[in-house]
């Protein structure tokens, strides 16, 4: 193959491989016979370019990631061998081999076996590339199935079934944090009324007043219990956090490092140590012989110094730095910036009673936007010395730095803080909560728009229903996620005025 091919984009063989404009009849490098049996699905983060793939190498079949590469040496370039996140690859997909390649191994010391596509492409670079961009002009040219026809729906239609699905969005997120909510309190009830088991040598064959009951039915009394709350809207808080790149680390974070735990700890006085837990359990404290700046070294003694007092009372799981997304995201979405502003937003649990006066001010008289203005407040936190002007451990940013800005508040509000307000009014049969809980949620003004609002303008809304409110902008995504993307269209009111 001639030496061109180092310039082919990484993206072009990503779609090489997804679409799979190869032979039917595939080996790896060292000639055992290889079937797709699934490409996998992309990944648009860091880490694998494909995830939960599955391939057949030999007689052997394997399921794992897939990484793209131009020639074998990119993978050592890229490092990725010392990276735990490449431990699940399961093949190693390059365009040309290179001269006396060394072998693909992962962090764990597995090798991987190599596919050469240049060996296999179905036909020339060229007629692949023609299709390729043929390939996303239709991807980008997508519409909904109603585009060209849903003109002749009114506006009044569109308003009312809009304000259905903003109500649906509200109560899927509502769910989650029930089931949540019920598992807490399970937990919290076994772990009270278990009763002491002899010691000794179990029986052979159980007893049938040893099997036992299933889970009673949970009342109100079990979820009186204000730290249930306090812990299912700190998991909330810290899914907000984490915002799309790092949302799940956050939260099993937060079940990982509870607010039980960190009183039980003492790190509900704030200071170092409560930073110190949250960094170190994250997996996230540098090594000092790393940084280069004073301030960061001095920062980070402190830090692993009270993270060596606590660790050894920590039974919990701890997090790897491969876990966490720094990159493709903003400085200001950083999770290291995201968990100094975490350590601060803890202490209002612990010192501010936070979930008491949320609660306490969604049931005053005043009006909607002083209620949001309030909330946001309570949100407003001070960050220590060294994050209010640092993203990450090292290098001062060259501005003052702001570790949880309004509109990451507002998302926290949309997404936790209002579901679990709403969920609180109708265990505990609250009216007035459950009112005035609402009535914010519907006069939040929009926020940012997005791909999905922007797609549902275009082709949906046509200037007939304006996007002033989160409601509306949740309503869209509602109906673009659940219906259009499923093909619910029978099931959509619009639909059904449109498909007869």
């Amino acid at each position: 193959m001639k030496r061109r091919a180092w310039n082919i984009h990484e993206r072009f063989l990503r779609h090489i491989w997804s679409n799979q404009y190869l032979k039917t009849t595939l080996q790896t490098v060292d000639g055992k016979a290889l079937r797709v049996i699934d490409v996998g699905q992309l990944n648009s983060d860091s880490g694998p370019d494909f995830l939960n793939a599955k391939v057949k190498v030999g007689n052997i079949t394997y399921a794992g990631d897939i990484e793209i590469h131009r020639t074998t040496f990119d993978w050592f370039q890229h490092q990725h061998q010392e990276d735990p996140r490449y431990n699940k690859v399961v093949l190693h997909v390059v365009l040309e081999a290179g001269y006396k390649f060394p072998p693909t191994l992962v962090k764990s010391g597995r090798e991987i076996p190599v596919l050469v596509l240049g060996n296999f492409l179905s036909e020339s670079i060229h007629t692949i590339w023609q299709k390729a961009i043929l390939d996303e002009r239709v991807k980008k040219s997508g519409t909904l199935r109603c585009f060209k026809n849903n003109d002749i729906l009114s506006s009044e239609l569109i308003d009312c079934w809009l304000t259905k699905l903003a109500v649906e969005r509200l109560e899927l997120k509502l769910r989650r944090f029930e089931e949540r909510l019920k598992q807490l309190a399970h937990e919290k009830r076994m772990m009270v009324r278990e009763r002491q088991r002899p010691y000794g040598e179990p029986p052979l064959e159980g007893e049938h007043d040893e099997i036992p009951p299933s889970l009673p039915e949970l009342t109100q009394k079990d979820f009186s219990q204000k730290e249930l709350w306090e812990q299912v809207l700190y998991e909330g808080v810290m899914e907000g956090l984490g915002y799309s790149k790092n949302r799940e680390p956050f939260v099993r974070l937060a079940q990982s490092v509870t607010l039980k735990m960190i009183g039980d700890l003492g790190a509900g006085s704030g200071g170092d140590r409560i930073q110190a837990l949250l960094f170190g359990v994250a997996g996230l404290i540098p090594k000092l012989n790393s940084l280069k700046e004073k301030e960061s070294r001095d920062y980070v003694r402190r830090l692993a110094r009270e993270w060596k007092v606590l660790k050894p009372s920590f039974h919990s799981e701890i997090l790897h730095l491969a876990d966490w997304q720094f990159f493709p995201t903003r400085p200001s979405n950083f999770p290291t910036l995201r968990m100094a502003a975490a350590c601060a937003l803890i202490n209002k649990f612990f010192f501010d009673d936070l979930f008491r006066r949320i609660i306490q001010t969604i049931k005053t008289n005043s009006s909607e936007g002083e209620k949001e203005r309030e909330l946001i407040q309570l949100f407003s936190i001070e960050t220590n010395d060294f994050w209010k002007h640092h993203y990450n451990f090292d290098e001062a940013a060259p501005k003052n730095v702001t570790a949880l800005g309004t509109m990451r508040i507002r998302e926290i509000i949309i997404n936790a803080v209002l579901p679990v307000t709403l969920l609180y009014a109708r265990i505990f049969k609250d009216i007035t909560v459950r009112e005035c809980a609402l009535r914010v949620y519907l006069s939040l003004p929009a926020t940012e728009d997005n791909s999905i609002t922007r797609l549902m303008e275009k082709q949906l809304l046509k200037g007939r229903h304006p996007q002033e409110h989160v409601s509306h902008q949740q309503a869209v995504i509602q109906l673009y996620k659940y219906y259009c993307l499923e093909g619910r269209c029978p099931e959509c009111e619009l639909g059904q005025h449109l498909f007869v």
